[in-house]
């Protein structure tokens, strides 16, 4: 008789690695507070915007079926809806959700303004919470070392653990930015408002999708670079914050070369004025305060035509994005975060590869 031969440690791990399945089952489990407390945080929010966006849509009908037939399903800010009065009263009905029932396009009402700028906040904290704490705890609490010795490996119970939270996170913020987009629709169509104000551009289309996800990857690679969870999550809000204040402020209005006219402000509804100057009409920049001090005193709320400011030699230019652009500065923005995004998740992976045991 012959003994059979028993397969070594090594070869049995080998032979049976630990399935993709149950990988991520494992991440489920050690997530699913955190995906838990996002995913209230984000049905608390799509039922807000369901029910006031029913309301908002039922308002917008109203005044829509009264208005002429001609106007139905246009922007009707420049014109006139009260051509019917009739539908005065509609109009208020309806802009009272904007903000003022009196329909100023300044106001600041809590469906328009407060709302767009909260779900700025979402991505950040969403990503923090969740993505701060994926890698972090197991670092500062020493279970990795018992964790990689389990038959994954080390990149494959990393991947495990940040590629399907990524993939959840998107899909629902991408979900909940579809239903703000048909939320604030009837504002857009109205003509009230473009899409390109920053409370406005960075909750619609992918944007808001492609935000979170770069804060998740932003989390994730502070905890493993960090080791700790608090200050991972910390640090991720404080980076997360600027980089959005920055991009917002001084790098989205040149994704692409602005269109520079002369004369009146550029028309049509939704295009994004990067600035304006004044000339001289020989082509020689001058101030704005000596532009009007040369037109004297004008009433309150008057700007200058461009007849006026001919006649005293001066020409006024305008540099804007038109509407058009808009989704070609969504894919724009959404193209380098997912490339931040990628290369952050791998960074990540990488760190814990050569990590020490």
């Amino acid at each position: 008789m012959t003994a059979a031969a028993i397969p070594g440690r090594r070869e049995r791990a080998a032979a049976r690695p630990v399935p993709w399945t149950r990988l991520t089952w494992v991440t489920w489990r050690q997530s699913r507070a955190a995906l838990a407390g996002a995913a209230a945080l984000l049905v608390v929010i799509a039922a807000y915007l369901a029910y006031m966006g029913w309301e908002i849509h039922r308002a917008y009908d109203s005044l829509n079926a009264c208005l002429p037939a001609s106007m139905r399903g246009l922007p009707w800010w420049a014109g006139s809806p009260a051509s019917n009065p009739a539908c005065g009263p509609l109009q208020r009905a309806f802009m009272s959700f904007y903000g003022s029932g009196r329909g100023s396009v300044l106001a600041s009402g809590i469906n328009a303004q407060v709302v767009p700028f909260l779900l700025l906040a979402v991505p950040v904290l969403v990503g923090a919470f969740v993505g701060g704490p994926v890698l972090a705890r197991e670092l500062e609490s020493g279970t990795f070392r018992f964790a990689w010795t389990q038959g994954a490996g080390r990149v494959r119970l990393a991947a495990a653990r940040l590629v399907p939270l990524a993939v959840v996170l998107t899909a629902a913020a991408y979900g909940l930015s579809a239903l703000f987009s048909w939320y604030i629709g009837p504002f857009v169509r109205a003509g009230v408002t473009g899409k390109y104000p920053m409370q406005l551009f960075g909750t619609m289309g992918t944007d808001f999708a492609a935000w979170t996800l770069f804060s998740f990857a932003v989390a994730a690679f502070a905890g493993v670079l960090l080791r700790r969870t608090v200050p991972a999550m910390a640090a991720s809000i404080v980076v997360l914050t600027t980089a959005d204040v920055v991009t917002m402020m001084a790098l989205r209005q040149h994704y692409a070369t602005p269109v520079v006219v002369t004369g009146n402000e550029p028309a049509g509804i939704g295009n994004l004025v990067v600035g304006n100057w004044f000339t001289t009409t020989s082509g020689v920049p001058v101030n704005q305060v000596t532009v009007f001090n040369s037109l004297g005193r004008l009433p309150f709320g008057v700007t200058p035509s461009p007849a006026m400011l001919a006649k005293h030699h001066y020409l006024q230019w305008w540099s804007y994005q038109p509407a058009s652009r808009w989704w070609q500065f969504q894919l724009t923005e959404g193209g380098w975060l997912l490339a931040a995004s990628l290369i952050l998740i791998a960074a990540a992976v990488l760190l814990i590869r050569r990590r020490p045991a």
